[in-house]
């Protein structure tokens, strides 16, 4: 590992802008650019942000551990990033804004690959530093502006303004139409079965959940030995009165299948391309898409817990397929973790008039369990109440009983 003395400029002004857009950008010496090269021992591209931390060798010959935070990561797919271009002990190269404090870390503007590849490295001609909207001194706009005018010269140059697929989950260059695109919105589809619009409510059937587990999926299936060990930890910590490896606890998604058995309201706005879901318990958000897009693949795999859903009909039933699952802090029910080769299959129909909806299910991970792992769960539909606000709020949660706070790194 090697230790580079600052020598690059600010690249792009789009670059900038995007930096310094975000809320912790006070914390960085936009005025100043450095080059660390070291080793990688965490890599997070995910929305909103880029997180890498690597180990580097000082000028002393002691190795710090830089912990740093990216920007313009869709400026850095156009360029062919993307979260394959780094791996976790991978030698890599990284261009920063340092922190203002002189501790090891700093703002990603561009990085050279393990494989030598380099991105957004380049030296700009000009050096740009936006001072953040929060510490500038206010300046008058123009005497007597109107906001008709104003809008005229903030104007973008193109409406409506086409994305060029940079946004998180989506393939850099690719020329898919959004959901709610409105030339998507008006193609010619066969009618839907049912509409799924409104609030539905988790059947808990908890006066028989040693029969079909409430929230949890009631039996589980022969696991694998990883699955087993972490299984058993999760009971003998249980049996000790102890709270074991339930990430929600510190504020993760719940995640796919656990998102769709959370007590309380979740809401569902059906439209011809797709279905849009917020949960009551967290806002949690999931999305279904019904207008034919191939799912992702490769490295544009935008792994989370929610998955990529793409759903089709068959006949009176929805057809779901749901893939590119995070492999960390993500939980099939308590117990029983889930990785990166889950893939869901959920069949839903409705009966009762309309009124209850049926999900049928069938998961497979050949990391953690043997297998098919096939469950039924309901909902009902609910009346006169809404989907409000709600938040997990990390600091809270160490309030309550048996909780405790994570050891430090």
């Amino acid at each position: 590992m090697r230790f580079f003395p600052s020598r690059l400029l600010f690249s792009a002004v789009v670059v900038a802008g995007q930096a310094m857009a975000h809320h912790s950008a006070v914390v960085f010496d936009v005025g100043e650019t450095l080059e660390r090269t070291g080793k990688v021992t965490l890599f997070t591209l995910r929305n909103p942000h880029l997180i890498l931390n690597m180990e580097v060798t000082n000028a002393q010959g002691e190795t710090e551990l830089w912990r740093m935070e990216g920007q313009g990561i869709s400026e850095m797919q156009a360029m062919g990033f993307d979260r394959g271009s780094v791996k976790e002990g991978d030698e890599i190269t990284v261009r920063l804004n340092p922190l203002k404090s002189g501790q090891p870390g700093g703002l990603v503007l561009g990085l050279i690959g393990a494989d030598g590849r380099a991105y957004n490295m380049e030296p700009a001609e000009t050096e740009v530093a936006l001072v953040y909207p929060a510490l500038m001194e206010y300046v008058p706009p123009p005497a007597g502006e109107t906001w008709q005018q104003r809008e005229q010269k903030t104007r973008p140059s193109q409406l409506p303004i086409v994305s060029r697929g940079l946004g998180p989950g989506e393939t850099p260059g690719a020329d898919v139409p959004g959901a709610l695109d409105p030339d998507n919105l008006a193609k010619p589809r066969p009618p839907a079965p049912f509409d799924l619009t409104g609030l539905w409510q988790f059947r808990g059937e908890d006066e028989y959940r040693a029969n079909y587990g409430s929230f949890e999926f009631k039996p589980m299936p022969e696991l694998t030995a990883k699955g087993r060990a972490y299984h058993q930890a999760y009971l003998d910590a249980s049996a000790r009165g102890e709270r074991f490896g339930d990430p929600t606890a510190l504020c993760y998604p719940p995640g796919m299948p656990r998102y769709m058995t959370r007590y309380g309201s979740l809401m569902m706005l059906q439209y011809p391309t797709a279905i849009f879901m917020v949960s009551r318990l967290n806002n949690d958000y999931r999305v279904i898409f019904l207008d034919g897009r191939a799912p992702l693949s490769g490295a544009a795999v935008d792994r989370n817990w929610q998955g990529e859903s793409l759903g089709h009909w068959e006949g009176e039933t929805l057809v779901i397929e749901t893939s590119g699952f995070i492999g960390e802090n993500h939980l099939i029910q308590a117990g029983v973790p889930s990785g990166e080769q889950l893939k869901i299959v959920e069949r839903i129909s409705l009966i009762n008039d309309g009124n209850t909806m049926v999900s049928e299910y069938t998961f497979t991970d050949p990391e953690y369990w043997v297998g098919e792992w096939k469950h039924v769960k309901f909902r009902d539909r609910v009346l006169h109440t809404d989907v409000r606000e709600a938040n997990c709020i990390y600091e809270d949660n160490f309030a309550l009983p048996g909780m405790e706070r994570p050891a430090a790194p």
